[in-house]
């Protein structure tokens, strides 16, 4: 059976180009743990509140 992780990474409205910031945030996390073994299952991204945009990162091994 294998082992899912949810993560969470998130950036705050007020920082500009917040969207490509959190993308490479998301893609050194997932080089990452691809490196150790993780096997990416599901990567979203969503606004909350129009004030934070959160990636919602899941994972298993």
């Amino acid at each position: 059976m294998k082992k899912h992780e949810i993560h969470i990474l998130k950036k705050s409205a007020g920082f500009s180009g917040m969207k490509d910031e959190l993308s490479r945030e998301v893609e050194v996390f997932l080089n990452k743990k691809s490196s150790e073994g993780y096997e990416v299952i599901n990567v979203s991204f969503t606004y909350y509140e129009a004030t934070e945009l959160v990636a919602f990162v899941t994972i298993c091994r």
